[in-house]
């Protein structure tokens, strides 16, 4: 039997790692949220797909992944409980396969516990500025001094970029400069825990904590439109790219469902199959935007549960994915009907047509939701800027 394999976000590499590593011993795999094993010196979780975790037991387990698919470990699920519709929390000892290379700062990651007792040791993320490094200079006495950067929860260029200041500082110092994947915490919020608890755990106790917020726009992200054909994806996407050119002279990028279709997906037909196979695509085109800091503004129809997660997967390696609802309801759009899509798809011209012959899964992850039916374009607009300036996306 085929093991099914999922492919782990940033986070998640970052947890298994440590967790291979040692860093959380006597853990030896994942437990269930807010159930630990005694011991345990702090929560080890994962949430994969919920077909994932069901799997039949006869196939070995589930493989952890990179976003290149290389088997990283294989967990075997002993305990399964439902996060939310479309993933369930497992828990089980993990075996590991392969060594992790996943970004960023490779040579310089801490990947197996070490004695930084009698260190004087400084923690970064985000940005590195002068004035801290020389605090942490004065600190030292005749102590050896570590640098320490930490995930910013932004992306690996963001914290690559934050390594290689932190290296050239310590070459200038005679210190040392060291990389932790620290991960949030499992329902996406602080990563303090987890960093107090590496700290403690490596005998850091002089620490000096200089982490800073990284500046919006700094790790790019992706935006996701979905709804109904006719609802007004397009043209609220279309409303925001341009609001924040005008704003920043920073276009981003608008991967509209019909031009992708075109040219991307010229091939592709509207099955269930075909449509996964183009939302893929959009994500991994959007994620490699992303990656080198732009914005990517994404308006296909993305009518199931499972394409939006898969959508999340390939996007959450990189960079953060924003979900727009678009809730205008079916009467509305199909009166706006431009291209007779509606009409053809009732006289059964055309088939498995979103709305008609083929459901639209609601979605439970939306970050917003928005109904052009009750908003103008403006309204609409300015609520999904409101939100990416509350994410730290636009600072206009």
């Amino acid at each position: 039997m085929t093991e099914p394999m999922v492919a782990l976000p940033p986070d998640d590499l970052d947890r298994l790692e440590l967790l291979l590593g040692g860093f959380f011993a006597p853990a030896a795999g994942y437990c269930l949220p807010g159930r630990p094993p005694r011991g345990w010196p702090i929560e080890v979780t994962l949430a994969v797909p919920t077909a994932a975790a069901h799997a039949d037991p006869g196939c070995g387990g589930v493989l952890l992944t990179d976003s290149e698919n290389t088997p990283l470990a294989r967990v075997r699920p002993v305990e399964v409980e439902a996060r939310d519709d479309v993933t369930s929390w497992i828990a089980g000892p993990v075996e590991a396969l392969h060594p992790a290379e996943h970004p960023p700062a490779r040579a310089l990651r801490l990947t197996a516990p070490r004695d930084l007792a009698g260190h004087a040791v400084a923690v970064f993320a985000g940005r590195v500025h002068p004035a801290d490094v020389l605090r942490a200079a004065a600190r030292r006495g005749d102590r050896p001094l570590v640098l320490v950067g930490v995930s910013s929860g932004v992306g690996p260029r963001v914290d690559a970029a934050l390594m290689d200041d932190l290296a050239d500082a310590a070459a200038e110092l005679g210190a040392e400069a060291l990389y932790l994947g620290v991960p949030a915490s499992h329902d996406g919020g602080s990563r303090d825990e987890t960093l107090r608890t590496l700290l403690e755990r490596l005998g850091a106790r002089d620490v000096l904590d200089f982490r800073r917020p990284v500046p919006a726009r700094a790790g790019g992200a992706v935006v996701l439109f979905t709804g109904l054909s006719g609802a007004g994806k397009s043209t609220v996407a279309r409303a925001v790219v341009d609001r924040i050119d005008r704003a920043t002279g920073d276009r981003p990028v608008l991967l509209d469902g019909d031009e992708v279709r075109q040219v991307l997906s010229s091939g592709l037909g509207f099955g269930r199959e075909d449509r996964e196979r183009n939302l893929a695509r959009i994500a991994w085109v959007a994620a490699r935007v992303a990656e080198v800091g732009g914005l990517a503004v994404c308006a296909p129809i993305a009518p199931f549960d499972s394409s939006r997660a898969a959508m999340r997967a390939i996007v959450e390696t990189v960079a953060p994915f924003i979900v727009v609802y678009v809730s205008t309801p079916l009467e509305v759009a199909e009166k706006r009907d431009r291209k007779g899509l509606y009409a053809r798809a009732r006289a059964g011209e055309l088939t498995e047509f979103t709305g008609v012959d083929s459901p639209y899964d609601v979605p439970q992850d939306a970050d917003l939701e928005i109904d052009t039916s009750t908003m103008g374009v403006d309204e609409a607009a300015s609520a999904v800027l409101d939100l990416l300036r509350d994410r730290g996306v636009f600072l206009a």
